[in-house]
């Protein structure tokens, strides 16, 4: 058990450390989906995404086209 334990602290430091390298407007995308427990279209997504008010990379608003390679 105590391995577990041990292994789960040690994937959700590892875990916390990429996602806080990712870029904002990544890091905006994981937040959403962590709140979605249904299964969602992109442009369902889209429409959440945009009411937050996050931007892209570019600091452009999310559309389909810039979700794709997301």
């Amino acid at each position: 058990m105590t391995n577990l334990a041990n292994d789960t602290t040690k994937l959700q430091t590892q875990l916390a450390h990429i996602y806080f390298e990712l870029h904002p407007s990544l890091q905006k995308i994981i937040q959403l989906f962590s709140i979605i427990y249904a299964p969602i279209d992109k442009n369902s997504f889209v429409s959440c995404i945009s009411k937050t008010g996050a931007l892209d990379e570019k600091n452009k608003p999310w559309g389909t086209k810039t979700l794709i390679p997301i």
